[in-house]
């Protein structure tokens, strides 16, 4: 079996020779991408014919780019290939998008496109530019290009992504096709996390049966039996009758008040008595959270003789903070005109 053709210290050093002599210059981390994509497409047996989008097809000796492939002031590279294996011909730009280096390839004659979004800093060092290949004592071009690791992994990316949609089965020695599986497997199975320390995970409200029952210190508990017992007597207890053993039920019957049991036993709390989650206790958990202003709920034991609601008394008179009177319409509501 043929060894790979485009093994990354193979390719660096082709890239080289498809430099003009006159102008064996890398000015940029963009400039080192198109070459390398030129010389992988060269490397499979692309042939250039031309690089721009119009002019008339023509041999480059060699594959070699001409002299003015990246000093006419262009970010953008355009490059025009034929292929023995294919009767079309293909355009492929080198575009610089940012920090970001997108590569666009069509097949002319039948409008088969393909592309390739890449970070150029992911596969290039920008310390490394400006290269020259004709000085003497030139780094290695391996270099520029981070490792051959990342060189490897953006050959395979350009297999995948633009060369086996141009020309799908392409056959030559020490090629092998990409696939979609191995390309996946040879990510990274754990991805880099941010740094810094993790973040706490939020605490839970307790849910209701979590929270222990505490009868106030004044008030016993009541016989279970005896809930309903006062809609047999709703006009009062017998006085022949000996005083209960639990104590008596004023509001459990068919008369909703403010000790009837659905509302708890609660018994009188102080003014500022506070639930378990805020406000006056009678909303369910996470109901209003803390610091929410709202209409407090239910009826207020300390109060039995008018309806009211924590400290916030409803009705007209002096002692009332009721935000607003919303007992009857608003001005004008009754005309039909308005």
């Amino acid at each position: 079996m043929a060894s790979n053709i485009l093994d990354p210290a193979a390719l660096t050093t082709q890239l080289v020779s498809l430099l003009p002599p006159s102008n064996n210059r890398l000015s940029s981390t963009h400039n080192a991408l198109a070459a390398l994509v030129h010389t992988i497409f060269t490397t499979l047996g692309f042939r250039l014919i031309g690089n721009d989008d119009s002019s008339s097809a023509r041999t480059f000796q060699n594959n070699v780019l001409p002299e003015d492939w990246n000093t006419s002031g262009l970010t953008d590279y355009a490059l025009r290939y034929r292929h023995e294996q294919s009767s079309l011909e293909f355009l492929v730009k080198v575009i610089k998008l940012g920090q970001r280096t997108l590569i666009s390839a069509i097949a002319i004659e039948n409008d088969k496109s393909a592309s390739l979004d890449i970070v150029t800093n992911d596969f290039t060092s920008p310390s490394f530019y400006p290269y020259d290949a004709s000085q003497p004592g030139a780094p290695p071009l391996v270099h520029g290009f981070i490792s051959s690791n990342r060189i490897a992994d953006f050959v395979s990316q350009l297999k995948l992504k633009i060369i086996q949609k141009l020309v799908p089965g392409l056959r030559k020695d020490g090629y092998v096709e990409e696939t979609e599986e191995a390309f996946a497997s040879a990510a990274p199975a754990n991805p880099p996390q941010a740094s810094g320390p993790p973040r706490p995970r939020p605490v839970t409200p307790p849910f209701p049966e979590d929270i222990p029952v505490h009868f106030p210190p004044n008030r016993r508990p009541y016989n279970p039996l005896e809930v309903g017992r006062r809609d047999l007597d709703p006009f009062g207890a017998n006085v022949f009758m000996p005083p209960p053993i639990f104590p008596p039920h004023g509001g459990d019957g068919m008369f909703v008040g403010p000790d009837h049991p659905i509302f708890g036993s609660r018994g009188r709390r102080p003014d500022n008595f506070s639930g378990p989650w805020g406000g006056d206790g009678y909303l369910p958990p996470l109901g209003a959270p803390v610091g929410a202003r709202f209409d407090p709920i239910g009826p207020d034991p300390n109060y039995p003789f008018r309806p009211t609601f924590g400290a916030r008394p409803r009705g007209r008179g002096p002692d009332t903070r009721e935000p607003d009177n919303d007992e009857f319409m608003p001005p004008g509501a009754g005309d039909m005109f308005m």
